[in-house]
């Protein structure tokens, strides 16, 4: 190792003399050039990086300059990104990072976070891809995530596969990545305020927490929702009447209200949120509204007090069907404007 960096100007902060450990893995025999970052070096080709990024590339310009410094007797050029962001970046840029860790949430993050940094287009577009399979445009993406998140038991459980979404709004905030954000900020807001309020510690014992400014964002938002589905009660289902094809038109009363006593059944189902609290999916205006339709035709299931006593017959439940499907698309495309994203294309 050359003399010259261990005491240069480019040294770790916390100690000025400290030398920079060799990256295990990403240091190629033939590379030529050394990027060190914080405690740990790698050595890489400045063509590739060169031919990706024309921000590294002037920085590796400046960099090479008459008094230098180097390392391994190659150009060593500092950057003040985290290393194990370095590694994970250089990794993807190489070709090296196998399509298992991009499902790892601090890998494409990190490749993202440094792909939008120094304009490596192609990264920035993968790493988004796999990021918005998890937190989608398109409702019916959201609702294939949701559905992957329930267990065997049917009880909704997202955290053991997805990040905490306080993470998900600062990575967008970040990288300029706002297509992450309604859906981002709609999964935060079904916590409680105070579990808002409180942050987030992750697994390595770091707290993050949100701007003030998103707090307000995501508590008005969530007003908003409410009063969505509050009218969409009001509206779709007190007093809701049969359909011209109800199979109990023509019956004698009281059978002939069958369908308007199920769905007055519905509505007090709603509004106790019955369901959304024994599924853990309570504060979740898209998953009650579509479970109002379910639970018409759902069995009933031992242990859970969801027992229909009344069933819409089959025409009124298609046609409220209709309705549910209207309302929910309605409510997703509101999100950017709720939530406050300012996004010309959603949904």
């Amino acid at each position: 190792m050359d003399s010259e960096f261990s005491s240069n100007r480019y040294a770790t902060p916390t100690n000025e003399c400290e030398v920079p450990v060799r990256h295990p893995d990403l240091c190629f025999e033939d590379g030529n050039l050394a990027i060190v970052a914080r405690k740990q070096y790698f050595v890489v080709h400045r063509g590739l990086l060169c031919r990706h990024s024309n921000i590294l590339a002037e920085q590796i310009t400046s960099t090479d300059t008459a008094g230098a410094s180097t390392l391994e007797g190659r150009l060593a050029m500092p950057l003040e990104d985290d290393a194990q962001d370095i590694a994970h970046f250089l990794s993807a840029l190489y070709g090296l990072t196998h399509e298992s860790a991009m499902k790892n949430f601090p890998v494409v993050s990190a490749i993202l976070r440094l792909s939008t940094k120094y304009e490596v287009k192609h990264l920035r577009e993968t790493a988004l891809v796999k990021l918005l399979r998890s937190w989608p445009a398109k409702l019916e993406d959201w609702d294939k995530r949701e559905q992957a998140a329930l267990s065997p038991e049917g009880v909704y459980s997202p955290r053991s596969t997805l990040p905490y979404p306080l993470l998900i709004i600062k990575l967008g905030r970040e990288t300029n990545a706002f297509e992450l954000l309604p859906s981002a900020f709609y999964d935060l807001s079904r916590n409680l305020p105070s579990q808002l309020m409180d942050g987030y510690t992750d697994t390595e014992g770091v707290h993050h927490h949100l701007s003030d400014d998103d707090v307000g964002k995501v508590l008005r938002g969530k007003e908003h929702g409410a009063r969505f589905f509050s009218t969409f009660i009001v509206t779709e289902l007190e007093g809701r009447g049969r359909s011209a094809n109800c199979a109990h038109r023509d019956d004698e009363q009281p059978a002939k209200r069958t369908c308007q006593m199920a769905f007055e059944a519905v509505t007090f189902e709603l509004i106790r949120d019955l369901n959304g609290m024994v599924r853990n999916r309570n504060s979740d205006p898209l998953f009650t509204i579509a479970d109002s339709v379910v639970m018409q035709a759902r069995d009933d299931q031992l242990g859970v007090e969801n027992k229909t006593t009344f069933r819409a017959c089959e025409a009124c439940r298609l046609e409220y069907a209709v309705v549910v499907k209207a309302a929910r698309e309605t409510f997703w495309r509101q999100l950017p404007i709720w939530f406050e994203v300012g996004l010309k294309q959603w949904g």
